[in-house]
């Protein structure tokens, strides 16, 4: 790069710099060690994460949208665990994938799955009749995965205790997956419902930056729920999900849900610990590796829920190396894996995770977000690893003492 000076008029720098810590680019030390944590920064033409601060430190906002190292970050902090200064680089990048002129190299499937989620209120375009025909059609086979010819999946249960907000998967290509949740809830004897007014977990306002966005895609979970008047507003296994609706949501809208929001293996073991669900080991006999999403655990710390899920439904738990705030991101993170254009990316943003999911030797690993369990599985395939992805959730499912 040429000399330059900076620039404290360009809009980037101006939406930047403005907190003590997270933001605070004026103040890198060009030290590298951000670099030294990318897992991407030694593949084929990954993003330079310390050149992305210095870009935005100097108010070089064309260049930095014109260099595509903002859709290429993962957004998963790696590199900010060990900033000395306390940047963070997932709000550095956020704003810059905010700007106005990077509008034209947002993917075009996320741009579609926004423009969805704001009109119909799932990604896919999933619409409230659909949402109701799917739930019902699951509904009817309900009875035989609980042995009783009573039970059902309810919706828009006004009072209930439980609302269950599911990943977009789980009403589209992985209808098993909310069998596989309805069941616990059921053991669990708790009222619970899931909502035909927010179908969604996920917050794609979130990738492109856009907190006006993140705030009206945020308040369509909140006020439906508020409105059923539930207790505890459950998720599914979705890592940014959680992190906006668990960490970020008191912040994008400006107050408290008037609800408790958990994950779902937060609930599990919150009730097998107090002996409302009881599970089986024996089902699984077998040492699974467990895999950290990045949003669910170096951003929002939420480690040990579910390893001691896994423990009570599988004989142990073997760590990746390294794990828990220092883990390798499984390569989809950021919005890379909403991209359908982005496969062939993914398997070199992936190498790393593959090697470390090969160094555990064994046949099975389980992580709490279905993005990852996608993009681990995906690894696994092109990798030849012939390791066996299952979701956290799932395993307590199949393990369950009804």
């Amino acid at each position: 790069m040429d000399t330059a000076t900076i620039n404290k008029n360009s809009v980037l720098h101006q939406l930047l710099n403005q907190y003590p810590l997270g933001d605070n680019i004026s103040e890198c030390l060009t030290c590298g060690a951000c670099n030294s944590r990318c897992t991407w920064f030694d593949g084929q033409g990954g993003p330079l994460p310390r050149q992305m601060v210095r870009m935005a430190a100097l108010g070089l906002d064309e260049a930095l949208v014109a260099s595509s190292m903002i859709w290429d970050c993962l957004l998963c902090n790696r590199c900010t665990e060990v900033c000395p200064m306390g940047i963070t680089m997932d709000k550095v990048v956020r704003k810059a994938r905010s700007l106005a002129i990077a509008d034209d190299i947002i993917p075009g499937d996320i741009k579609k799955g926004l423009k969805n989620r704001l009109e119909l209120g799932d990604v896919n375009g999933l619409t409230k009749e659909e949402f109701v025909e799917t739930v019902e059609f699951v509904s009817e086979e309900f009875p035989d995965a609980v042995n009783d010819p009573e039970a059902v999946i309810p919706y828009d249960q006004q009072g209930a205790k439980l609302l269950y907000l599911p990943n977009p998967r789980e009403l589209g290509i992985n209808l098993m997956h909310l069998t596989a949740m309805a069941r616990l809830f059921y053991a669990s004897g708790q009222t619970w419902t899931l909502s035909s007014r927010h179908t969604d977990v996920t917050n794609w306002g979130y990738f492109v930056g856009k907190d006006e966005i993140a705030e009206k895609i945020a308040l369509m979970v909140v006020k439906p729920a508020e409105e059923l008047g539930i207790e505890t507003l459950v998720l599914s296994e979705c890592g940014h999900g959680y992190h906006v609706l668990k960490y970020l949501l008191e912040d994008l809208i400006g107050r408290k849900p008037q609800f408790e929001v958990v994950s779902m293996p937060e609930l599990l073991v919150r009730y097998a610990k107090s002996g409302v669900l009881k599970f089986d080991p024996g089902v699984h006999p077998y040492k699974i590796a467990y895999h950290d999403p990045c949003n669910v655990a170096r951003k929002s710390k939420a480690y040990e829920a579910p390893r001691e899920l896994l423990a009570m439904v599988c004989d142990g738990v073997a760590e990746l190396i390294p794990n828990r705030q220092d883990g390798i991101c499984c390569g989809g993170g950021g919005g890379l894996l909403q991209d359908s254009h982005s496969a062939a990316k993914r398997m070199i943003t992936g190498k790393p995770k593959a090697d470390q999911m090969k160094q555990t030797g064994l046949p099975n690993l389980a992580t709490a977000c279905l993005s990852c369990h996608r993009q681990l599985g995906e690894l696994s395939a092109h990798f030849k690893l012939g390791i066996k992805v299952d979701t956290v959730a799932s395993l307590a499912s199949e393990s369950l003492i009804l």
